[in-house]
């Protein structure tokens, strides 16, 4: 009898102590997250931009569709993150799971960086350095919504407009597109993904940020998001100071011991596009990404990956294709 009464009163502590731990309420502070994008991977059709007036009718572009790498946008302050993203408060609370909630995110500061040469119509080819950033009239809001299904984090989808600037320099030479300003542009660009994980930091399983190599953005760092010369932005940090709750970190699979997640499927409605990549995250001795997409007849997607990642260049082309899953690991 005291044998069985005191397995009794061992199970009933044991249940007492992991009741709570599962059912333990978190709290995700807004604030910034970062990306890096990896060499080559984004791309940006230059068709379907309307670049005669920088150029004249008639130009031609080689390539049409120029690859893209990131460029970080302040190296000693931001390592090298090229793509910068707010969610904005109020911070956001699970009391349980499975819960879901949906909040705003907006792109910030972006710098993807290649080389086109142009050929005008009856004149010399120049080659040019192409950026392209934020346009200086912003981007709008978009939305992730994220589902808890574990005590430490879960599964989102996000989608959140781009309203890009083109820049062409060659020397002395200095040409702009800031699809802000022009109704010409392409319209519904947009970087979306889907079925990414998230965790938060320091949870009920205690994931650490940095025991993944995470680089912390601080708060204040004046940022140039638009590539004018300008500081446009000020980051609220990756957990500001006003923000109650934990940090999110996109991209790694919240159940211990908290590997990045395996591969995600990203749907590009223009082209149809089905293809699979790794889900976004933002280390920074490891590369982790963001994979998003797609403008009117055209591709612009930003991905990122850790080291030792095969790439995975999404196929612009108006078929449906189904690449083959890649299934290694690993921005800022």
């Amino acid at each position: 009898m005291t044998r069985i009464r005191s397995a009794f009163i061992v199970l009933t502590l044991a249940l007492a102590v992991a009741v709570p731990a599962l059912a333990q309420p978190i709290t995700v502070a807004w604030g910034n997250d970062g990306w890096q994008t990896a060499a080559n991977s984004s791309q940006i059709d230059l068709s379907i931009y309307p670049l005669a007036g920088l150029f004249g009718a008639g130009a031609t572009f080689s390539p049409t569709v120029v690859s893209l790498s990131g460029s970080p946008l302040d190296s000693t302050n931001l390592g090298s993150i090229d793509t910068l993203l707010e969610r904005p408060a109020p911070s956001v609370t699970y009391t349980t799971y499975p819960e879901t909630h949906t909040f705003p995110v907006a792109l910030k500061a972006m710098r993807l960086r290649g080389t086109v040469t142009v050929i005008p119509s009856g004149g010399s080819p120049t080659t040019y350095t192409l950026t392209v950033a934020v346009s200086e009239a912003g981007s709008g809001s978009g939305t992730i919504t994220a589902t808890r299904d574990q005590p430490d984090g879960g599964h989102f989808d996000s989608s959140f407009p781009v309203q890009p600037k083109l820049v062409f320099v060659s020397g002395s030479s200095r040409l702009e597109l800031d699809c802000g300003y022009t109704s010409a542009c392409p319209t519904n660009i947009t970087l979306s993904s889907t079925n990414n994980c998230w965790v938060v930091a320091h949870g009920p399983n205690n994931f650490d940020p940095a025991s993944k190599g995470i680089t912390n953005i601080l708060a204040g760092i004046a940022v140039d998001g638009t590539f004018d010369g300008t500081n446009d932005y000020t980051t609220v940090g990756k957990k500001p100071a006003a923000a109650t709750g934990l940090e999110f970190h996109p991209g790694y699979n919240p159940v211990p011991p908290f590997n990045v997640c395996t591969d995600v499927v990203h749907t590009h409605a223009v082209y149809s596009l089905h293809h699979q990549t790794k889900p976004p995250a933002d280390c920074a001795t490891t590369r982790s990404g963001l994979t998003g997409t797609v403008g009117s007849g055209g591709v612009f997607t930003s991905k990122a990956y850790c080291l030792g990642i095969a790439d995975h260049p999404t196929q612009p082309g108006p078929v449906e294709t189904t690449p083959t899953p890649i299934h290694d690991s690993g921005n800022n």
